[in-house]
């Protein structure tokens, strides 16, 4: 029997999905910032840094190899610091986002590693814009994934009063559509669990 080739097998990964309510914040972009956002990422498969980005203050803050040197003589320590190290980069993100972009709040997702789509009042879109998007993929909302999205397709009133906005990664750097997978998985299995009750 023939094996399936590593291309399909990605592709196959991309298509694996999960519901969940997960933190989210999107915004609109026009087209002539996404062209150059995309032609960035073309050249150097990665986005551009943000002008007064929080991350870039969280970066410039950073205690990890602090927290490394105190985890060889006390690890309980640095673990608790750690923790809430990340707790507090988390809330400075959700409550101070860049200039322009929403708040991340708990939102209906449809997660997959191609695309996600999600439930809006009043999401103002049309097929084919694009989206930045921020999401949180933890129970604890400390891993958070930056992205672009288009729009693919609209549904009014997929439920009473909201819009479900269906959207496709473009782009999404590997390693974060790595993450999205690992996560999806990890949920699939953890429903599967408290579906069959253990």
């Amino acid at each position: 029997m023939a094996q399936p080739s590593p291309g399909n097998q990605t592709q196959q990964r991309e298509f694996v999905r999960v519901d969940d309510t997960l933190p989210l914040a999107w915004r609109r972009i026009p087209p002539a910032q996404f062209d150059e956002v995309a032609a960035h990422f073309a050249k150097h498969h990665a986005f551009s840094p943000k002008v007064n980005n929080i991350g870039q203050t969280l970066i410039a803050l950073d205690v990890t190899d602090r927290l490394r040197q105190l985890e060889a003589g006390d690890p309980l320590l640095a673990g608790i610091l750690g923790r809430l190290d990340q707790k507090i980069n988390l809330l400075l993100r959700l409550f101070h986002p860049v200039e322009g972009e929403r708040p991340m709040l708990p939102t209906q997702v449809n997660l997959s590693g191609g695309g996600l789509s999600f439930l809006d009042s009043d999401p103002q879109l049309a097929k084919g814009d694009v989206l930045e998007i921020r999401l949180a993929i933890s129970t604890d909302a400390l891993t958070v994934i930056d992205c672009y999205a288009r729009v693919m397709v609209l549904r009014e009133n997929a439920q009473p009063g909201f819009t479900q906005v269906a959207c496709r990664f473009e782009p999404i750097l590997d390693a974060d559509r790595e993450r999205l997978i690992q996560y999806i998985f990890k949920r699939q299995s953890e429903l599967l669990r408290a579906k069959r009750g253990y």
